[in-house]
């Protein structure tokens, strides 16, 4: 929401290009720091109370937005609406609950298609700012539309889902959730994987549309509509396609090919040659990182019991990039009057992660909880 309103209040409210940024980073900013201990209370109380419990008090935002005035109280705002970002690791724990590990991949990644709704809503209010809602102030009717929209999905998602039969209600200890944390290596290497993967979608959803009106003069409206939304459509349709490759060969070998054009593609954008360019290599970044994205969460549940748990923590990295990442943009701009630095630094994180795969470095000495493909059917006890 924030993303597609950064170019209008540049204009309305004279907002320097690194204060829009920083707005926008604070969506998921916010959306890291509860996302590990919702995946807790997932994984305790089960996936349907606490996303119902979620869209509901995403809603409190939202009204509260119609009467934002000022730049601190739409970072408040922004930040709050991180909740939002935060209901994938609850749906994440709530949809593997349900399915044997052998197919938990292809169906978080039609689960991951979710992120649509990015594209939805960037398109949603900027159509509703330039042909609806054109009158003094009546922009902000965008809050509550929003507000009833997540009341009436809390509704539904109450009254037409269930938690799975085979779920032991509160067997599990807290102390023995938390103590995933301290299980060894691989519990964060998975989110710094997912940092990099699903990162691009929060990091490019946060400052694409500010980076074009900046850096190459784009409209605000095409920058809004035009240019930014199929980025989260490349990583909504590639998804699936990664969880289903990650079901049916070797994930790491999967994640090398993906990590490795990455790395090609970050390399390019850093050099930032011309738009056309920027543009081929933002959208190819979002394809593969979709499907990085669906690998990664299928290695969760392969080695981990606890998902919810493991999934609050990758999904909190995936949130946290899109917060430090567009600081870090923001800064390179501020200090050194341009972008290129913060695109070389993405760059080095694709290696890190590219390297982490090819290498198996930490995986090589941790057995998986069930072989990646053509193993029994088990299905997950956790929530």
């Amino acid at each position: 929401m924030f993303a597609a309103l950064a170019p209008f209040l540049i204009k309305w409210y004279d907002f320097s290009a690194t204060q829009v940024l920083v707005l926008t980073a604070m969506e998921p900013f916010f959306a890291a720091a509860v996302s590990i201990p919702l995946g807790i209370l997932a994984d305790k109380y089960g996936g349907r109370s606490v996303f119902t419990l979620l869209l509901l008090s995403i809603t409190l935002p939202l009204f509260f937005g119609y009467f934002a005035q000022g730049y601190y109280t739409f970072l408040l705002v922004g930040t709050l609406l991180g909740l939002g970002g935060a209901t994938f690791v609850v749906g994440n724990a709530h949809v593997s609950s349900w399915y044997p590990k052998s197919k938990q991949g292809t169906a978080l990644g039609i689960f991951g298609m979710g992120n649509v709704g990015i594209t939805v809503g960037m398109v949603t209010v900027t159509f509703l700012i330039t042909g609806v809602l054109s009158g003094p102030d009546s922009w902000r009717l965008i809050f509550p539309i929003f507000g009833v929209a997540t009341l009436l999905m809390a509704l539904v998602y109450w009254f037409f889902t269930s938690d799975p039969p085979n779920r032991k209600l509160k067997k599990t200890s807290l102390r023995e959730i938390v103590a995933v944390y301290r299980s060894g290596v691989v519990v964060w290497l998975v989110p710094y994987l997912y940092w990099v993967s699903f990162g691009t979608l929060t990091f490019f959803a946060s400052a694409m549309s500010i980076y074009l009106l900046d850096q190459w003069h784009v409209d605000a409206i095409q920058a809004s509509m035009v240019y930014t939304p199929p980025l989260v459509i490349c990583v909504a349709a590639t998804r699936p396609l990664g969880g289903w490759l990650a079901d049916r060969s070797d994930t790491f070998r999967i994640l090398s090919w993906l990590f490795g054009i990455m790395v090609v593609l970050a390399l390019l954008m850093a050099m930032q040659i011309s738009l056309p360019l920027v543009l081929f290599a933002m959208y190819g970044l979002a394809l593969l990182s979709g499907a990085a994205a669906a690998a990664v969460i299928k290695l969760i549940p392969m080695y981990f019991v606890h998902v919810g748990a493991v999934s609050g923590l990758a999904k909190a990295a995936g949130a946290a990039c899109g917060f430090t990442m567009t600081i870090i943009l923001a800064t390179s701009k501020q200090l050194l009057g341009g972008y290129t630095l913060g695109f070389a630094i993405w760059a080095l994180m694709n290696v890190a992660a590219f390297y982490i795969v090819l290498s198996r470095v930490g995986f090589r000495d941790t057995k998986p909880l069930t072989e990646p493909s053509g193993t029994k059917e088990i299905l997950t006890s956790s929530a």
